[in-house]
């Protein structure tokens, strides 16, 4: 038998060393994922139900997509709840067609990821990808019917003064009773019970954000209208998903309609995230 070339031995002798230098194959980030590491393989996510998955980095399972079905046009809420905070993931919400509308990345001191937006029904895919680290999650959708459109037919463009949508404010009514005198009364007056606080505090979400026409701050269009109480001049401030405020966001209401309102920020629109959605509108009352 002819021995082997010289080039041959050495060749093979090289590939035993590396291998051994190596030790184990490097596992790719998604060489375990299964069928859901990508969208054409997306498990289906309920609305309003709770459902947990596993996820890692490490192990080759770094990728998972969900698929959901929103019926109508409205606000949709997606949390994510983390075993392990210290995971470094990023979640990803994107319409039928692939296109991402929100995505939101994780940061060790929270337990939970939220991202809240408005929506068009159809099909929706969530994916979740980690670059680092694995965890235990459970993850919820909750949705909300809310149609943007109509409500940003019954707030117009412009309004004048108190001319709230155009209709003529009432005119005052005299008082039909004459004004009579009363004697002081000369015993101890008893003092007036104060009267309870009718206000409340609001919490809502911006489904818009828009630059001031004249470029001074930004218009806020938020999913708070007179069913719930806004009034006019009410103020509120502007909550990341964090659970702190927005620095310097606090705005005022300058339009309400029925199921919505307009308010004023003196901030830019570049500077509320899509992580500072959440808002609080404190009625006048308080």
């Amino acid at each position: 038998m002819r021995p082997a070339p010289l080039r041959t031995l050495v060749l093979t002798l090289l590939a035993a060393l590396i291998a051994g230098a190596c030790g184990e194959v490097e596992i790719k980030p998604d060489s375990k994922s299964g069928e859901d590491f990508e969208r054409a393989g997306a498990k289906q996510l309920f609305l309003d139900k709770l459902a947990d998955d596993f996820i890692s980095f490490e192990r080759g399972d770094a990728t998972d997509w969900k698929f959901l079905k929103v019926p109508a046009k409205g606000i949709l809420k997606v949390v994510v709840f983390w075993d392990t905070k210290s995971v470094r993931s990023i979640t990803e919400v994107r319409d039928r067609f692939g296109v991402m509308l929100m995505n939101f990345t994780h940061s060790p001191e929270l337990e939970k990821d939220s991202l809240e937006f408005p929506v068009e029904p159809g099909t929706h895919f969530v994916r979740l990808y980690t670059s680092k680290g694995e965890s235990v999650y459970t993850m919820e959708a909750i949705f909300q019917p809310f149609d943007v459109d109509a409500t940003d037919e019954i707030i117009p463009e412009k309004m004048g003064g108190d001319d709230l949508f155009g209709e003529p404010l009432p005119e005052a009514v005299p008082n039909p009773e004459p004004r009579r005198s009363a004697r002081r009364p000369t015993g101890p007056i008893a003092p007036r019970p104060e009267a309870a606080p009718t206000g409340s505090t609001l919490s809502g979400v911006l489904f818009r954000v828009l630059p001031s026409p004249n470029g001074k701050g930004a218009t806020l269009l938020i999913n708070l209208g007179e069913e719930k109480g806004v009034s006019r001049a009410d103020r509120g401030k502007i909550v990341c998903a964090t659970g702190g405020d927005l620095p310097n966001g606090t705005f005022q209401v300058t339009k309400v309609g029925p199921k919505s309102s307009e308010a004023f920020t003196a901030l830019q629109h570049t500077q509320i995230g899509s992580n500072c959605r959440d808002v609080k509108v404190f009625t006048k009352a308080n």
